[in-house]
């Protein structure tokens, strides 16, 4: 048994980790861009795997590329880069409204079937 609680407080411990080094090298990849913008080739997106969503990354002009922004930070990030002068390409911004709209209907559909089943409900 103390075998199992020793492991699985490893893992949490790993977890935590990789979490606070990651976290921290996004904060640092954005840090970077705010202090050197004419260092920035382009800014671009990635679909989220997990989420109907996008990860925003940076290329430099160095061929660096470091991801900067998490699907539910993008709308901050790209308003704090935007006040720099930087913003997505035409492609990558149609793209990430087209994703906001998708999102915004389902939850409106959603809302509506809710509505309805609760309307349902009380009729029967």
């Amino acid at each position: 048994m103390l075998e199992l609680i020793l492991a699985a407080a490893a893992v949490i411990v790993a977890l935590t980790l990789a979490w606070v080094a990651g976290r921290r090298r996004k904060h640092e990849g954005l840090a970077w861009v705010e202090a050197q913008p004419d260092n920035v080739a382009r800014l671009y997106l990635r679909a989220a795997a997990e989420a109907d969503g996008y990860w925003l990354h940076v290329q430099m002009r160095s061929g660096r590329k470091r991801m900067i922004a998490a699907p539910w930070e993008l709308d901050d990030t790209l308003r704090r880069l935007g006040a720099l002068g930087l913003a997505l390409s035409p492609d990558d911004r149609a793209a990430l409204d087209a994703s906001l709209a998708r999102r915004a209907d389902q939850r409106d559909d959603g809302g509506r079937q809710s509505r309805r089943g609760a309307a349902g409900g009380a009729a029967a």
